[in-house]
């Protein structure tokens, strides 16, 4: 025992041997029968033990996969210093009662990936350009020469494969006032396409235009109709000699907004701009989901031609509140940034900045389409820019009222509906499956409800004009304010009389969100509606003056699956059946009258599934 407990020598059994002298004695000693500790090969038992403990470590102590995202919305995967690291074992940590310390490095699946520096600089174009080679006479392109002198050799033929590869522009979807591009080339403070076929594309007309204002002056036909520079055609060996190596990217999506006037106005900007530019650019997702699930990145940027930083907002803030509140990121760019881009591209030798993915608006090339002619509603012709799903709108619609302050409970109330399909076609055994202007491609028989009715009280919710130019006389309000808080009563809806500007933007669109109905005298409150659930009890109930109709908020509402009603005074009517736009003296005016049991009467029908 003396020799097991002398000072400075290693723990050991006091049952085997001495250790070796040297290590290699264990192993070249006849005389040692015994193998020491060190050298004891592991047992199956001792490989099963090891096994086992660090399955159960990786168990508790590693965390499980987040859950996927949509590219709409991008969010960022971090959790906070104090939050409580998740184990793949429900509810391990609850039986310790204390926190475990949180991982905070990021995986590369986790770590938002972002152009470097370097690749967002990166030229494109040709890097080997001989213009006696290419056979082009840059000449008639009106720049002078591109100052190229590198050669191809024998190698040439193969050299203009290689060149021409990615160079040429793309239309992803097209209908008059609405092009989706991909590669469309900025230079000389106009848009160049890049194509062999140029039979492929529009006419101009139907494109673009001078973005001048419509007016009833002579010749403002003429005068907004395009000259010819606005969009130039060139072929891809044109565009070589012509830039070279000198494009510059400006990545992802820009929309560019060639709108000439109305701009500033909340309907026409939400209602119609945006409305027709989603769906256009909707067009490229074909699987969006009732939940507003896209694989659609926001646009990078948003380019007014023609509206200055004043010029494209609203008095009220309402357009402003839409574009940020939607897209948080955008870039907003001017006609000044324009003019500066265009001079940029002329300086020194030629260069252009490609344009990645494109969508331009115009309003009076939309004027052009078969959609519009008929509706005045520049968006009609948007809602057949290619196909996409009944639920293209819900995207948009979700994230204005989840930034109100919406619950998600009352964003599903769509599902009660069928979607952006115009309801005067639904159970109408004549329009089945009709293409019709605001029923682009849907065959009506084909869907279902997602949800059966909910059991919430619905809301209706009167938007009062009453302090605005157009407005009912004091006896029709109080007439039908009457009417409305008694049948509140009797049927068991809940009612909201508002004067929109006494409200917050945020307010307004969270009330929207939750109207079953709306009504108001013809005006921008109605804009509303486009945040509102497409159900089968959903309905806009507009008042005129008598003998007056504007197709402004009917068409908006069927175009998303919400149906309208019209009311002069005492008489109703709905689409198929409207009558003849017109705009009588009085229209705009404070002598408007309606009979308040015509429009209770109305709402008891509509929430009973009646009309």
């Amino acid at each position: 025992m003396s020799s097991f407990l002398v000072p400075g020598s290693p723990p050991r059994s006091p049952h085997g041997p001495p250790p070796p002298t040297t290590f290699l004695d264990s192993y070249f000693s006849s005389s040692a029968p015994f193998r020491p500790y060190w050298s004891i090969r592991p047992t199956r038992r001792d490989i099963l033990l090891c096994l086992l403990t660090l399955s159960f470590s990786y168990l508790v102590f590693s965390s499980p996969p987040a859950a996927s995202e949509t590219a709409f919305v991008a969010t960022t995967r971090i959790r906070p210093p104090t939050a409580t690291a998740p184990s793949r074992i429900p509810n391990w940590s609850k039986l310790w009662g204390s926190k475990v310390e949180p991982d905070l490095s990021c995986s590369a699946e986790e770590t938002l990936r972002e152009e470097t520096y370097g690749e967002s600089v990166k030229t494109y174009g040709s890097s080997v350009v001989n213009l006696a080679a290419l056979d082009v006479d840059v000449d008639s392109l009106g720049v002078g020469k591109s100052g190229a002198t590198n050669k191809w050799g024998v190698e040439g033929e193969q050299a203009e494969d290689d060149e021409l590869t990615g160079v040429t522009t793309s239309l992803k979807g097209h209908e008059a006032g609405w092009t989706l591009m991909d590669q469309v080339y900025v230079f000389n403070g106009s848009l160049y396409v890049v194509t062999d076929q140029r039979s492929d594309w529009p006419e101009l007309l139907y494109m673009t235009s001078t973005g001048l204002p419509a007016t009833s002056e002579p010749g403002n036909g003429e005068a907004r109709r395009p000259k010819g520079h606005e969009i130039q055609f060139i072929s891809p060996l044109e565009a070589l000699a012509l830039w070279g190596p000198r494009v510059y990217k400006m990545a992802g999506t820009t929309w560019l907004f060639n709108d000439g006037q109305f701009i500033d106005h909340y309907y026409h900007f939400s209602a119609e701009l945006l409305l027709g530019t989603w769906r256009t650019y909707a067009s490229l997702d074909r699987e969006i989901s009732a939940k507003g699930e896209t694989s659609l990145p926001p646009p990078r940027r948003i380019w007014f031609l023609h509206q200055s930083t004043t010029e494209w907002r609203d008095r009220h803030g309402a357009n402003p509140t839409v574009v940020f509140a939607l897209f948080p990121s955008v870039s907003l760019l001017y006609p000044e940034d324009w003019a500066d881009i265009g001079k940029q591209t002329m300086r020194g030798r030629p260069r252009a900045f490609m344009l990645e993915r494109a969508l331009l608006a115009d309003r009076s090339a939309a004027f052009y389409g078969q959609y519009t002619i008929p509706t005045s509603r520049t968006v009609a012709n948007a809602l057949h820019v290619g196909t996409t799903t009944r639920w293209w709108w819900e995207p948009i619609r979700r994230q204005m009222l989840r930034y109100s302050g919406v619950h998600e409970d009352i964003l599903d109330r769509n599902l009660e509906g069928l979607g952006a399909i115009d309801p005067a076609t639904v159970n109408q055994p004549h329009m089945t499956g009709v293409d019709t202007d605001v029923n682009a491609g849907l065959g009506v028989s084909e869907v279902e409800p997602l949800a059966t009715p909910g059991t919430y009280t619905p809301l209706v919710t009167y938007i009062s004009r009453q302090s605005s130019r157009r407005r009912l006389t004091p006896e029709s309000h109080a007439d039908l304010v009457r009417h409305l808080e008694d049948r509140a009563k009797s049927v068991g809806f809940e009612l909201v009389i508002v004067e929109a500007e006494k409200l917050s933007l945020e307010e307004q669109f969270a009330l929207a969100g939750r109207t079953t109905i709306m009504l108001g005298v013809h005006g921008n409150g109605l804009t509303h509606l486009i945040w509102m659930p497409a159900t089968p009890r959903s309905a806009v109930i507009e008042m005129f003056f008598v003998g007056g109709f504007a197709r402004d908020y009917q068409w908006t509402a069927h175009a998303l699956g919400i149906r309208h009603f019209g009311v002069n005074h005492d008489t109703t009517f709905t689409a198929p059946n409207i009558p003849d736009v017109a705009y009588p003296e009085g229209f705009q005016g404070e002598s408007i009258t309606v009979d308040g049991k015509t429009v209770a009467d109305l709402i008891e029908d509509r929430l009973a599934g009646r009309v």
